[in-house]
């Protein structure tokens, strides 16, 4: 039982890699290689979340090592049977995955603060930083459930499953079924025009040769992990940055400047210093619309409109999250998170709003890093038998992963090189 419960926590895990340096490799995946950095960041993250001190106990530390440098060998694997099986996700799928692993960090660290000085970077490194990770993350995650989806469970088994982890199963939480409505702030169409007179005025400059990209970066660029460098963001491959910037930059040739791009962070004008293989180097200047107190306003103002309307029941909560909610999987969804235990609830503003909201009412409007938020509370459940059943379907998938993954272990030719 020890065993599953390792595992759900390991995957829940932010993961950092390594940069591309010189380093010893701890192990080869085929055509992959798997640094030993990769694996100490792996550990340390890890570490510090299991509060595992290696000083006090390091033999757990090393076994957290060995799981560490298997669950990166599997997640090679799995990213090879991806491609084979032609598995691909969206950019607004990675995006929502990684807005919430940066939220889930700066929870854990008390604050954003903390988290840079944790971590060592600027929050927006780490999110540049993350992005290919989660990529990563979610094509796994998307062929797992593919290949599992489908795997039922009979009642014996859940008994089965109860009977022999019984003494070892942990408290059940209550679970909440709520929807939610989110309202992420955005600036209006001054300051989106100020921002883009701007960012034109400053490619104008680059272009007449009046003035240095590095220098311009410096001043202007608000993207604090790359200004202080002359918005150097060093070398990049497919995948780490957003569709529209890449487009853009593996476009370019080399010492060229691109015109403004705009993305969902602001307006970007890129310059290709360097290109090796398939990895390029380049700078960009970012300018960002600014949030005025009227756009928050005017937001507060639509989101006050939409709760009466609720309140009021002249529309239902279904109809108005998929009209108004920013929530990228809305259209899914309809705003509905089901069966959620309390324990995995991560946002501490939602857990204080859940634990006091009646069953069927509308909150009030509060306030997270993602924006502003309406929840409807639908229902809690106490039951235990459904959620012994997850968990039982959760321990009947993850005995044929391990099945799975072993066979797909024996398609690649798996060098380790840890200890040398």
């Amino acid at each position: 039982m020890r065993k599953i419960f390792t595992i759900l926590i390991l995957t829940c895990i932010p993961l950092i890699y390594a940069q591309e340096i010189i380093d010893g490799i701890a192990a080869i995946v085929g055509e992959n290689i798997i640094l030993k950095s990769e694996v100490d960041q792996f550990v340390q993250i890890n570490a510090s979340q299991l509060r595992i001190d290696p000083r006090r106990d390091p033999e757990a530390y090393q076994q957290l090592v060995n799981q560490s440098l298997q669950s990166l060998i599997d997640e090679k694997i799995l990213l090879e049977q991806a491609k084979i099986e032609t598995i691909e996700v969206k950019d607004r799928e990675v995006e929502a995955m990684l807005e919430q692993q940066i939220e889930n960090i700066i929870f854990q660290a008390g604050s954003k603060e903390n988290a840079e000085e944790i971590l060592g970077s600027p929050i927006n490194k780490i999110r540049r930083d993350y992005r290919p990770l989660i990529k990563n993350r979610l094509i796994v995650e998307k062929l797992r459930n593919e290949m599992f989806s489908k795997v039922n469970i009979t009642r014996r088994e859940v008994e089965n499953f109860y009977n022999t982890f019984k003494d070892s199963l942990p408290e059940i939480p209550p679970s909440y079924d709520f929807s939610q409505i989110l309202f992420k702030i955005k600036p209006g169409s001054k300051e989106e025009n100020r921002a883009k007179s701007l960012a034109d005025s400053l490619y104008n400059l680059l272009k007449n040769k009046n003035a240095g990209f590095s220098e311009l970066a410096k001043k202007y660029s608000q993207d604090p992990a790359s200004a202080y460098d002359g918005g150097d963001l060093g070398y990049i491959s497919r995948g780490g940055f957003i569709k529209e910037f890449e487009e853009v930059a593996f476009s370019l040739n080399i010492n060229d400047i691109s015109e403004v791009v705009k993305t969902e962070f602001g307006y970007h004008i890129i310059k290709l210093i360097d290109r090796k293989g398939e990895n390029i180097r380049v700078s960009h200047i970012l300018i960002k619309p600014e949030i005025s107190d009227e756009n928050i306003d005017s937001l507060i103002n639509k989101i006050t409109y939409v709760r009466n309307m609720l309140i009021t029941e002249e529309m239902t909560f279904d109809s108005a999250a998929i009209l108004y909610s920013d929530d990228p999987d809305v259209k899914i969804n309809k705003g509905r998170i089901p069966r959620i235990l309390k324990s995995q609830i991560q946002q501490r503003e939602f857990l204080s709003v859940l634990d006091t909201l009646q069953i069927g009412k509308i909150s009030q409007i509060f306030s997270t890093d993602m924006g502003y938020h309406i929840l409807k509370l639908n229902n809690v459940f106490t039951d235990t038998w459904s959620v012994i059943e997850k968990w039982a379907l959760e321990y009947k998938k993850s005995t044929l992963y391990d099945e799975w993954i072993e066979e797909l272990r024996s398609k690649f030719n798996i060098e380790l090189r840890i200890g040398e």
